[in-house]
């Protein structure tokens, strides 16, 4: 297929982030969504891949980009995955400017405006988190951040305590930094503002 093609150019010309699509896009590049260029590197693409076993959740985030696409999700024997592309378009240019730097991911500046919104949090938490608990108790939950700098692990976590009045602490892993939300009450009042925007498939990582 030709990917610049009149009709392509066209489409992309017509197409603006929603506000939604927005905040789904940001939880995304927090967790385990990529932007990458497209063949001749002008302008950035969305790609995301799910394993089969979470294919309501690849197809949930494909149902809310689907006029930004050309084909809908596709299965992939060998890796037992389903994934699917946008097409390149200037908005996620922008927001890979905002994410990267060289292939290495980095907070926006003002993510904090972003992190005030629970959608953020429940597609953020959907795609990297999970609880912790022993003997069926849950005592804390984790964010696996480690993709990101341990500076901008604080940030993460110095704004997360600060809207949410919950205790978060950087822990270690394999000398990689990641956000472990520490104490039965914090856990809990986190999950309770994201509970509404999460998936049923995902009740494994609820109490």
């Amino acid at each position: 297929m030709i990917t610049n093609s009149t009709a392509i150019r066209k489409l992309r010309k017509s197409l603006k982030l929603s506000s939604s699509q927005e905040l789904v896009l940001v939880g995304t590049l927090l967790g385990d969504g990529s932007l990458l260029p497209n063949s001749w590197g002008k302008h950035y693409r969305l790609s995301l891949r799910q394993s089969a076993s979470q294919k309501e959740y690849l197809f949930w985030k494909y149902n809310i980009f689907r006029e930004w696409t050309l084909s809908p999700p596709k299965y992939y024997v060998k890796t037992n995955s389903w994934s699917f592309r946008t097409i390149s378009h200037p908005v996620f240019t922008s927001f890979a400017h905002l994410f990267y730097r060289g292939r290495n991911k980095r907070l926006m500046k003002d993510i904090e405006r972003y992190l005030k919104e629970p959608l953020v949090l429940a597609v953020w938490y959907m795609d990297d988190g999970n609880i912790r608990k022993s003997n069926g108790v849950v005592y804390g939950g984790m964010l696996n951040t480690q993709s990101f700098s341990w500076k901008d692990n604080l940030k993460l976590k110095s704004s997360l305590e600060r809207i949410y009045g919950i205790r978060v602490l950087i822990i270690k892993d394999h000398g990689k930094p990641r956000l472990y939300i520490s104490g039965k009450s914090s856990i809990r009042k986190f999950l309770s503002f994201i509970k509404p925007y999460c998936l049923k498939v995902f009740s494994h990582k609820f109490p």
